[in-house]
C-alpha cells in the first residue's frame, strides 16, 4: 500500500483538543510511547535531583513540570522528523506516524513556536540558568533531530550532551561530574538503543554507528564506561568506578541486548542514587 494511500485511512479525523488526531497529541504521545518502552528515563534523573534538593512544593512543581514539557517536546521534535521512516518500521506507532507524515509542516511550525515558550516559561519560573540549559538543549535537539542522527560516531556523543543538558533544565546547581555522570549514562543506554534497532534503521538508511559497524557501539560502549570510571572514583572509590564497567559485560555474556540494556539501567538506577545521596551529603 502507498503511503499516501496509508494516510488517508490511517489519519485521525479529528484536528482540535487534545486527543488523537490534534497536534498536541504530538506533545503527549511520544512521551508516553518511550515510557511505555521503559525509555524516556531522564525525567526520573531529573525528579530525583529536585527531591535531593529538596525545595519548597511550588518549586517542586515547577521543576517538574518545565522538565516534563522539556521532554515531551524533544521526543516530539524527534518523532515528526523520523516520521516517514517510522512508517517503514512496525516496532514504531504506525498511527502518530501517520499523522505526523500528514502534518508534518504545521506540527514543526507549532513544536517551533511552543519551544519558545517553555524557554520562557524555564526562565520565568527557574531563572536564566534552567532557560539557558533549555534553548541549548533544544538546538541540540534539533542539531541531532535533522543531521547527526544518521552521522556515525557523532550520535552517541550528541545523545551524551543532550542528556547532560537535561539534567540542568531544573536550575539545581550541580556539580560536574554529576551532569557528566548523566551524560555517561545517556550516552551508553543510546548505545544499546542503537543496536536493538540496527536493522530498521540500516533498512531507512540511517546511518548510525551501529550500522556503520559491527565493532564501532562495542568500542563506543568500552569508552563511556571508562569515563564513567573516572567519574565515579572521585565519589564511590575504586570499586565503584571499577563497577563502571558492567554495561560492558553485560552486553558481552548476556545474549540478549534487551536484557542488557535492562540490567544495566537497573544498575545506573543504584549507581545515580549513591552518588546523589553522597554530594548532597558532602553539601550538608
Amino acid at each position: 500500500m502507498s503511503t499516501s494511500k496509508l494516510i488517508q485511512q490511517s489519519t485521525p479525523a479529528r484536528s482540535l483538543g487534545l486527543g488523537a488526531g490534534s497536534p498536541f497529541w504530538v506533545n503527549v504521545k511520544p512521551l508516553l510511547n518511550r515510557l511505555e518502552r521503559g525509555e524516556g528515563l531522564l525525567l526520573a534523573v531529573n525528579v530525583s535531583i529536585v527531591l535531593f534538593a529538596r525545595p519548597g512544593a511550588a518549586a517542586l512543581l515547577a521543576q517538574v513540570f518545565v522538565s516534563t514539557a522539556v521532554l515531551a517536546l524533544l521526543y516530539g521534535l524527534n518523532d515528526v522528523y523520523d516520521c516517514e521512516r517510522d512508517l517503514n518500521d512496525p516496532a514504531k506507532d504506525q498511527t502518530l506516524a501517520t499523522f505526523c507524515v500528514a502534518n508534518r509542516g504545521r506540527l514543526l511550525g507549532i513544536l517551533k513556536l511552543e519551544k519558545v515558550g517553555v524557554v520562557l516559561l524555564a526562565f520565568a519560573l527557574l531563572g536564566v540558568g534552567s532557560a539557558g540549559a533549555v534553548a541549548a538543549l533544544f538546538l541540540v535537539n534539533l542539531a541531532y533531530s535533522a543531521v547527526l542522527k544518521g552521522k556515525a560516531g557523532l550520535d552517541v556523543l550528541w545523545v551524551g550532551l543532550w542528556g547532560g543538558l537535561y539534567a540542568m533544565v531544573p536550575g539545581v546547581a550541580l556539580p560536574l561530574q554529576v551532569v557528566l555522570l548523566v551524560g555517561v549514562m545517556t550516552s551508553i543506554c543510546h548505545i544499546f538503543q542503537i543496536l536493538r534497532d540496527r536493522d530498521a534503521d540500516d533498512a531507512n538508511q540511517i546511518h548510525t554507528s551501529a550500522v556503520a559497524s559491527r565493532w564501532l557501539p562495542f568500542a563506543q560502549l568500552g569508552v563511556c564506561c571508562a569515563a564513567m570510571a573516572a567519574v565515579l572514583w572521585s565519589t564511590l572509590g575504586p570499586l565503584g568506578a571499577l563497577s563502571a564497567f558492567a554495561p560492558l559485560l553485560l552486553r558481552l555474556t548476556l545474549a540478549s541486548n534487551q536484557s542488557a540494556w535492562l540490567a544495566s539501567k537497573a544498575y545506573y538506577g543504584i549507581v545515580w542514587l549513591l552518588v546523589l545521596g553522597a554530594v548532597y551529603a558532602s553539601h550538608g
